[in-house]
C-alpha cells in the first residue's frame, strides 16, 4: 500500500492530466498557444523559454529543500527561481545546459514511471535522463534548444487540448485520461509524434535562418 502511494506521488502524468480537467477554457487556450509556440517556433524564443524552465525548476527545487529543512518555502523558492531565470538570460549557454539537464532528467523519471519501475528505482531514470541532457549539450549544442522546446511544447499541447476538450466534450476528456492510465505507452507515443513534428519544423526553420543570417540574434547559442 505504501509503495502504491509513493508511485502515485511520482506519477506526474496523472497529476497534470487530472489538473488540466479543472482548467478554465481561457487557461487551456493559453497553454495550447504556448505549446504551439514552443513546438513550432521554440528555438526563436529559446532564451526566454529556457529562462522560464530554469526559473520553474529553481522554484520547485528551492521549495523542496526548504520543506526538508522545515523552513517557510516561499522565499527560498522565489530566490532560487529568480536567480536561475536571470542567470539564464545573462548566460544563455549555462541556462541552456541547465534546461537540457532538467528537461531530460524529468523525461527520464517520467519514462521510469511509465515502464513500471519500482518507486525506489526512479532515481535511475532521473540520473540517466540528466546525463543524456548534459551529453547532448556538449555533443550537439545547436539542436538542444529545438529538442528542449519541442518536448516542453508537446506536453503543453496535450494538456491544453485536454483542458479545451473538458469544456467542449467532457466525455472525450475523461476517456483520454482513462486510456492514458490504462495504456502506459499512449501518452509517451503521442509526445514522441509531436516532438518529431516540432523538431522537423524547427530544424528546417533554423536551417533557413542560418542561410539568411537571421539566426545570429539574441537566441543564438553561438552568439551567447
Amino acid at each position: 500500500m505504501a509503495a502504491d502511494r509513493e508511485d502515485t506521488v511520482y506519477d506526474f502524468q496523472t497529476i497534470f492530466l487530472r489538473a488540466a480537467l479543472h482548467w478554465s477554457p481561457i487557461t487551456a487556450l493559453v497553454v495550447l498557444a504556448l505549446g504551439l509556440l514552443c513546438t513550432l517556433q521554440g528555438f526563436r524564443f529559446a532564451r526566454a523559454l529556457c529562462a522560464l524552465t530554469c526559473a520553474v525548476a529553481g522554484f520547485l527545487g528551492g521549495a523542496a529543500v526548504a520543506q526538508r529543512l522545515d523552513s517557510p518555502p516561499l522565499l527560498p523558492a522565489l530566490s532560487v527561481g529568480v536567480t536561475l531565470g536571470v542567470l539564464t538570460v545573462l548566460r544563455f549557454r549555462l541556462g541552456l545546459l541547465l534546461s537540457s539537464t532538467v528537461v531530460f532528467a524529468s523525461l527520464g523519471q517520467y519514462l521510469a514511471v511509465r515502464i513500471g519501475l519500482r518507486p525506489d528505482h526512479y532515481w535511475a531514470g532521473l540520473l540517466l535522463g540528466a546525463a543524456v541532457g548534459m551529453s547532448l549539450f556538449y555533443l550537439h549544442r545547436r539542436t538542444v534548444p529545438i529538442l528542449v522546446t519541442s518536448l516542453e511544447g508537446a506536453a503543453l499541447l496535450i494538456l491544453g487540448f485536454l483542458g479545451l476538450a473538458r469544456a467542449i466534450a467532457p466525455s472525450l476528456a475523461q476517456t483520454f485520461v482513462a486510456w492514458a492510465a490504462d495504456v502506459s505507452a499512449m501518452v509517451p507515443v503521442l509526445i514522441t509524434m509531436l516532438v518529431v513534428l516540432g523538431y522537423s519544423v524547427q530544424a528546417n526553420l533554423q536551417q533557413g535562418d542560418m542561410q539568411t543570417g537571421a539566426g545570429r540574434g539574441w537566441n543564438s547559442v553561438e552568439a551567447a
